[in-house]
């Protein structure tokens, strides 16, 4: 029984990569806005962003901008599920499409998450056979087209539900009747690096005509040419089995802080990691226990580069932070793994720059003291000196008569010296005005002989 079971399989997988490179004179495509409905719950509005704003009316608007836009090409029939607000279940979603025998159905879709933490666009398909073979390749199409408007690429995934079949409905009930549907995920309009780019009506039907645009590439339609045949530019293998999602997180994850600036706060650090069955998506870090960091701690995550093994950066931290910091990295399944903390003492950096700058300013308080005091003495000899020079013109210099140090006098000293200059000029003075006396006596006394001694001899 197994082994008919497989052969049967193994012919069905057979005929669907038969399908997927059929060529045809018309493609039938189905557009389904998401959601819809008057319901109050997340099935028929799908995430709320702010000012109210329901997905189920921006996955409208798009499909509608996507239909009137993939209508001005030859050789392609357009439907949508629904062209109002209304409930349509899953089920009667991939019955319509069926109704009007679609090659493909694109269901239109915008994101949120839990954490509000992630940005960027991403395609899911069926994970088996030829719903698997065309959807990739139609969703590589519009990918391509979301990249080239700046958007960011989070991938073309699958998702296995707990029966081993695809998770979404809309999916598994294409594939049931061999119909490739794809749920493609413009943007997250709960973050706002997405919503700024995805944030209007006019971004919104861009995002339509965009994925159109996509589909035409896919198919390879023209607007100005009608063809015979038209049918799939992108071939992708179909695969044997399913192909299985990314289950494991990244690999070898690592923080090194290479550097600590305590002017700035910034803290220069390096990322390693790895990823083995995908490929890295983002990461971020976080201050404290990371268990316990709420999803607005983390900041904005950052992109981590295709192909890379690490990724370096700087992060603010608070001044005078003491405790731990750590780094998360995400995958584009949004599974991640943290780093193992590494310690941050910004207050000690703070307290050991403090006890510098107090030892420099020490130093250069008494180099200016001694400054101070040079100049303070240069000052005062400068000054001496010109008191003494003043002293000398006005008295001349007897320093001579001082021993010939008059010039080293204290200025304590100055009142003496001056009384002393004075009684030596009293003095000199004095000698000078007897020398005077005497000399005029001797004249008078040697007159007084030569007068007494011719006065003898003439009596004699």
């Amino acid at each position: 029984m197994k082994k008919a079971a497989g052969i049967l399989l193994f012919l069905v997988l057979c005929i669907s990569m038969s399908i997927s490179v059929k060529a045809a004179q018309t493609v039938v495509v189905v557009i389904d806005p998401g959601h819809g409905g008057a319901g109050l719950d997340d099935a028929e509005n799908g995430a709320h962003y702010k000012d109210d704003l329901a997905e189920k009316d921006v996955d409208l608007l798009t499909a509608l901008a996507m239909k009137q836009e993939l209508e001005k090409y030859n050789n392609v029939e357009v439907y949508l599920t629904r062209e109002d607000d209304r409930k349509i279940s899953l089920e009667e979603r991939v019955d319509f499409a069926r109704s009007v025998g679609a090659d493909v159905m694109v269901s239109c879709h915008y994101n949120a998450s839990e954490s509000h933490l992630f940005y960027g666009s991403e395609i899911f398909t069926s994970a088996f056979g030829n719903c698997y073979a065309t959807g990739n390749g139609l969703a590589q199409c519009i990918m391509k087209q979301w990249m080239d408007d700046g958007l960011v690429s989070k991938g073309i995934k699958v998702r296995i539900g707990n029966n081993g079949n695809d998770y979404y409905g809309v999916i598994r009930h294409g594939c049931e009747i061999g119909l490739p549907v794809i749920i493609i995920e413009h943007g997250y309009l709960d973050n706002h690096i997405d919503y700024e780019r995805l944030g209007m009506r006019e971004d919104w039907e861009r995002m339509g005509r965009l994925d159109a645009a996509g589909v035409a590439g896919y198919y390879g339609l023209s607007m100005d040419t009608v063809y015979d045949e038209v049918g799939p530019t992108v071939f992708v293998e179909a695969p044997q089995g399913g192909m299985e999602p990314d289950l494991t997180a990244p690999e070898g994850v690592s923080l090194e802080i290479t550097d600590l600036n305590i002017d700035t706060g910034e803290v220069t650090y390096e990322v390693k990691a790895s990823e083995p069955d995908g490929r890295l998506m983002y990461y971020g870090l976080v201050l404290g226990n990371p268990d316990e960091a709420l999803p607005e701690d983390y900041a904005d995550l950052l992109l981590w580069e295709d192909g890379r093994s690490r990724m370096s950066g700087t992060y603010s931290v608070p001044t005078g932070y003491r405790g731990k910091i750590t780094a998360r990295v995400y995958n584009c399944y949004e599974l991640y793994t943290d780093s193992l903390s590494e310690d941050i003492d910004m207050a000690a950096l703070l307290e050991e720059r403090a006890d510098l700058l107090e030892e420099e300013a020490r130093k250069a308080e008494a180099k200016a003291q001694e400054t101070r005091e040079r100049k303070e003495a240069a000052a005062a000899k400068k000054k001496a000196e010109e008191d003494m020079a003043k002293e000398r013109e006005e008295v001349g210099d007897f320093s001579f008569l001082l021993g010939g140090r008059g010039g080293s006098l204290g200025a304590a000293d100055r009142d003496n010296k001056s009384l002393l200059v004075l009684i030596i000029i009293f003095i000199i003075l004095t000698v000078v005005l007897i020398c005077i006396l005497i000399f005029n006596m001797r004249k008078k006394i040697t007159k007084y002989i030569s007068d007494r001694e011719r006065d003898e001899s003439d009596r004699y």
